[in-house]
């Protein structure tokens, strides 16, 4: 099948079905492997810059998070994350009807011991959902959805057994 043709059916299935989401993230120091296996994120610190967001963005993002990484962290060394958003750009819900539209956040990940201040790991993170027609009303929960994300592939990177897949 050439690539045009791939192309093609895959933007075809996009627009008439949900969403498909696009990862961006690496690790710029990975945790060693002992503080993935033993650690916990007991606390979250947020800095978002001048990014355009509700004000419950705050206690949306924290929550959403810490959820996700109370299901991989789970070990006993208590964890500092220091989470900075750089770019959160919400889908247009009218483009995203007639065509496409795509949610997209850009940040890093600073995981510090609180004992020391030391940072032990440090993660960008980027996370893109692209969408259309039937997809506008999840892509319409963009803080939500981006936060789901962002503990997502901290998971991903920093705590799965093995470290993330290649």
């Amino acid at each position: 099948m050439s690539i045009l043709r791939a192309s093609a059916l895959f933007g075809a299935a996009l627009l008439a079905s949900g969403c498909v989401s696009l990862s961006r993230s690496g690790a710029v120091s990975p945790l060693d492997s002992s503080v993935a296996q033993d650690g916990r994120v007991t606390e979250i610190l947020l800095d978002k810059g001048e990014i355009d967001v509700t004000p419950e963005f705050d206690a949306i993002f924290r929550q959403r998070v810490q959820a996700k990484l109370d299901g991989c962290a789970r070990g006993r060394r208590p964890l500092r994350l220091e989470a900075r958003i750089e770019r959160l750009s919400k889908a247009n819900p009218l483009l995203t009807a007639v065509v496409a539209g795509a949610n997209v956040l850009r940040g890093t990940a600073r995981l510090v011991d609180p004992g020391t201040g030391e940072a032990v790991g440090e993660y960008r993170i980027g996370q893109t959902v692209v969408g259309g027609r039937i997809a506008v009303i999840r892509l319409a929960q963009a803080e939500e959805q981006m936060s789901d994300g962002f503990g997502q592939e901290l998971c991903r990177q920093a705590f799965s057994p093995g470290g993330p897949p290649p």
